[in-house]
């Protein structure tokens, strides 16, 4: 026990003895923004393309007998989804594609060129987009 308190003291005696670091800085000019303007743009217009794939497909049935061609939604294909359905499949998908997304970016994952934070987004606004022009044209 005494070698314990004899310790303690001699490693508080040193640790006085030590300068103390310098305090860190907080300047703006090194700090990176993850959610960046070009991340905001890309994932509104995956969220404008979804919610019109999912609006377009809820609404083209009932209206007619079926489609040439049923949506793109996962989870919605050769179904009659109720709104609610196909806003919670919509709404799910969106904040997995955003997250993910997210997480690319942070972490600045690439191959060879290319920045896989807009994979998620790119891919499946086309075929939300090319859903939602497909149920306008054919399904009314």
């Amino acid at each position: 026990m005494r070698t314990l308190v004899t310790m303690l003291l001699l490693c508080g005696v040193t640790a006085f003895g030590q300068e103390l670091p310098d305090a860190p800085s907080f300047s703006r000019t090194n700090q990176t923004r993850t959610a960046d303007k070009a991340f905001w743009i890309t994932t509104g217009v995956y969220g404008a393309a979804i919610a019109s794939d999912a609006i377009t497909k809820t609404l083209s049935f009932g209206r007619t007998s079926g489609c040439s061609r049923d949506g793109i939604v996962a989870g919605l294909a050769a179904k009659r989804p109720t709104s609610a359905r196909a806003s919670l499949v919509a709404a799910g998908e969106f904040a997995i594609a955003s997250v993910a997304g997210y997480e690319f970016k942070k972490h600045n994952l690439h191959i060879g060129k290319i920045r896989l934070w807009e994979l998620p987004f790119v891919a499946r606004t086309y075929a939300h987009s090319h859903g939602a022009i497909n149920n306008l044209s054919d399904c009314r």
